[in-house]
């Protein structure tokens, strides 16, 4: 039987994009975006630095990039990766999957890391645990295709993983595998949960108490949504700000 998956059209996929360039050109014109000391100006991942209590950090390396080689593979990863996850997850649920993902990554690169780093990929790895998350829970609707899709993942994650390895890489393993298992845990709850609906309860569903599916197309509905899982995502914050705050008081023991 043929179904259609309710999507949405990507739209904050595209924004994160242009806003990881703004940020280039901007760091580019003011001292180079490979020079040590503007990264920290601009807000690099610096474990003293968050340490002393910068944790806005944690947030802002993820907009930055080192060198246009490092921002044109995220640009590229972000266009692809980005837009399937916003497609099938809707806006909302995107936009808490990219940044939550991004942080859980810094945080984790925090714990175990002194070096500087910055960069998409935390985030972008975290689009990689959620498709993952997505094609497993629903291997059996999408069929062959689905199967092919996981295994294409975990290909395209097993050669990264190669990469990060690889001796003289300075790649932030520790910040991707936060990234990844942050956007696995928020993708096992954000994950769409589909339903077969009548045509004539979808029509008159706008006129019905409670919360409203945030997807709807043909009689395919995403039941899912960002305020039935507030607090899944809450406790993911909280764990987030704790595992911040024992690796602050372990640096400074």
């Amino acid at each position: 039987m043929r179904i259609r998956i309710p999507t949405v059209r990507p739209r904050w996929a595209y924004v994160f994009l242009a806003i990881n360039v703004i940020v280039f050109i901007a760091m580019e014109l003011t001292g180079g975006s490979t020079n040590a000391a503007n990264l920290v100006r601009f807000g690099a991942n610096f474990a003293p630095l968050v340490a002393s209590g910068e944790y806005w950090r944690l947030f802002t390396a993820n907009f930055l990039h080192i060198g246009i080689l490092h921002l044109g593979v995220n640009s590229y990863a972000l266009y692809l990766l980005g837009s399937e996850v916003e497609a099938l997850f809707g806006h909302r649920r995107f936009i808490t999957l990219y940044l939550l993902s991004g942080i859980s990554g810094a945080v984790l690169s925090f714990m175990l890391t002194q070096g500087l780093s910055a960069g998409a990929s935390t985030s972008l790895f975290g689009a990689f645990g959620a498709l993952a998350v997505y094609f497993y829970k629903h291997r059996e609707m999408l069929g062959s295709f689905g199967q092919q899709r996981l295994i294409s993942l975990g290909m395209t994650l097993a050669i990264n993983v190669i990469i990060g390895l690889s001796p003289g890489s300075s790649i932030d393993n520790f910040g991707h595998l936060g990234g990844f298992i942050g956007g696995a845990i928020l993708g096992w709850f954000l994950c769409p949960v589909y339903k077969l609906v009548n045509p004539f309860e979808r029509l008159y569903s706008s006129a019905m108490p409670g919360p409203q599916p945030e997807l709807s197309n043909g009689e395919i509905m995403d039941t899912n949504s960002l305020s039935k899982q507030s607090l899944n995502v809450a406790l993911f914050m909280a764990g987030l700000i704790a595992l911040t705050l024992l690796a602050q008081m372990a640096q400074r023991g």
